[in-house]
């Protein structure tokens, strides 16, 4: 019994520590709220100072290139992330306090426990904070829903084409099935037409002097067809007469250089065969002349 006044007095002085100190729960709850005030603040001013400076580079730039506006992307992708995590972040501070402030209230017995659940302040407390935990997520997905707004802007949206619907084709023998063998008919028929005029045109263009009747442009394109034939193969024995006189005329001058370098030699020989004989003629002149002499003396 003894033991039960004592636990009850205890619980007594810390009930009345509590209110004096101006309730501890409510405290500690009004510093997390201070906290995620000067984070929700930090966070806010970051993502305007972001989109402020993204939203005039975006205006400036008119019609950006696809690496811009991937870049533009990933840019805004990650602002939103960065939101996400500052949301989640507030989140997890919040269940935070919520569990520390739970632990005291456990702490301080079953008794201060149901007396502190009733009290009017500290269910204002949490009231303002499940408040403030409200605005922080609408400002967040406020700043996400800007920044991804202004990330479609920048991207060009291209819609693709809606696929074309199957023609069911008609059943064999009816009229719309002859019908449409006729149209194809046509179809082929006036394609082969506009193919043999295209070409009639083309000869009538290459053909000097030409008619304007189709028939005429062919047969004049016979007739020139027919001597180009014949140039040709008139020029092409020409060409060959030509590349044999060609063959003759080497042939000469290395019959002339050949007949050039023997008289060249000849003309050597013949030279050095009057020296020698000039030089015979001098010595017998000589011997005649000293044979003479010698004749006189005597």
């Amino acid at each position: 019994m003894e033991t039960t006044q004592e636990v009850q007095e205890v619980l007594d002085k810390l009930k009345n520590t509590i209110s004096t100190d101006k309730d501890f729960a409510e405290t500690f709850t009004a510093a997390i709220i201070a906290k995620h005030n000067a984070e929700t603040a930090a966070a806010a001013a970051a993502a305007a100072v972001s989109v402020a400076a993204s939203a005039p580079s975006a205006t400036a730039v008119g019609p950006a290139s696809v690496e811009t506006n991937h870049f533009n992307e990933h840019q805004q992708q990650s602002e939103h992330d960065q939101l996400q995590r500052i949301a989640e972040q507030h989140q997890a501070e919040i269940e935070k306090g919520k569990q520390q402030l739970q632990e005291q209230l456990d702490q301080l017995g079953r008794q201060p426990k149901e007396e502190s659940a009733h009290d009017p302040s500290i269910i204002q407390t949490t009231e303002n904070q499940d408040e403030h935990h409200q605005q922080v997520l609408q400002h967040i997905a406020t700043a996400a829903a800007a920044a991804e707004a202004s990330t479609l802007a920048t991207v060009p949206i291209t819609i693709p084409p809606p696929a074309p619907t199957p023609i069911a084709k008609p059943a064999p023998g009816s009229e719309e099935w002859h019908k449409m063998r006729r149209d194809n008919h046509k179809e082929v028929e006036r394609r082969r037409r506009e193919t043999i005029n295209e070409g009639i045109n083309d000869l009538a263009k290459m053909i000097p002097n030409c008619d304007k009747n189709k028939g005429s442009i062919l047969r004049q394109a016979v007739k020139y067809i027919q001597t180009l034939i014949t140039d040709s193969e008139r020029f092409a024995g020409s060409e060959e007469q030509l590349a044999s006189a060609r063959f003759e005329v080497e042939k000469y001058k290395l019959e002339k250089g050949v007949a050039e370098a023997t008289h060249q030699s000849l003309s050597l020989q013949h030279e050095q065969l009057k020296r020698e004989y000039d030089e015979l003629r001098k010595k017998m002149d000589d011997l005649e002349e000293h044979a003479s002499k010698k004749q006189r003396t005597e």
